[in-house]
């Protein structure tokens, strides 16, 4: 969808509904997708995360298949419920928010250059239906739109497991990120392709690490990650509460 089309969309849906800021509920006029203290507030160029890994402690960077990821806030405080909404399709404005700036990141750091196609990290399909929604493939479509790349959402699938996977622990993560992801039968070529992988919230890469990993096996030759969250690992977030 081109700039043009969905600024008009999202000017006649304001008629209807009203614009709010994701994060503290303020309201916006129609063409804002968050206010301005809270876009102020989510910036964490001061955190000085790791240009790779994007922690403030990094991960182990030899067992990383993508080669870096890119986030524009903390998962943290009111961030947390704006990305329950955007899961719950409530509204889409902190992903379009994320791709707008990160985008722009790329763009100045040459990295916009580099990217052939943007895909996500999928959803099994009946939770797809049942939520309507797959927020990391409606990030993935922004990002397609701001960086002019193409988009293809069918790439990877996800079996579908009873396990959650925010209550499990870094190991069960692991674990269970590999062996809920596959690479679909019918998927295009991607030999040789630098792919932009999505997904919302970053926490201990095993999601975005097993996805990546496939993607390289199906011949891609580079994944770059983005997430509109990333957050403190364990020990940070006791140290910042000690």
């Amino acid at each position: 969808m081109t700039d043009r089309k969905r600024m008009m969309l999202r000017r006649a849906a304001n008629i209807i509904w009203t614009n709010e800021c994701p994060v503290c509920h303020k309201l916006l006029e129609w063409d804002e997708l968050l206010c301005e203290d809270c876009s102020n507030k989510l910036d964490i160029t001061d955190l000085k995360l790791c240009p790779v890994c994007s922690k403030q402690t990094c991960l182990d960077h030899t067992t990383l298949k993508f080669s870096r990821v890119y986030a524009r806030c903390l998962y943290e405080d009111s961030v947390v419920n704006a990305i329950y909404e955007l899961k719950n399709g409530l509204t889409l404005n902190l992903a379009e928010y994320a791709a707008k700036e990160l985008s722009l990141q790329m763009k100045e750091d040459g990295t916009a250059r580099q990217i052939d196609l943007v895909t996500s990290v999928p959803m099994h399909f009946l939770k797809k239906q049942d939520k309507n929604i797959n927020d990391a493939d409606k990030l993935a479509k922004f990002f397609s739109s701001e960086l002019d790349k193409p988009c293809d959402l069918k790439l990877l699938g996800k079996r579908r497991t009873r396990t959650v996977q925010h209550r499990l622990t870094a190991a069960q993560r692991k674990e269970n990120a590999e062996r809920s992801f596959f690479i679909l039968p019918k998927h295009a070529d991607i030999t040789g392709k630098t792919l932009l992988l999505c997904d919302d919230v970053y926490t201990t890469g095993s999601t975005l690490n097993t996805c990546a990993g496939l993607l390289l096996e199906m011949g891609a030759d580079e994944v770059i990650c983005a997430a509109i969250a990333t957050t403190r690992l364990e020990h940070e977030r006791d140290k910042k509460t000690d």
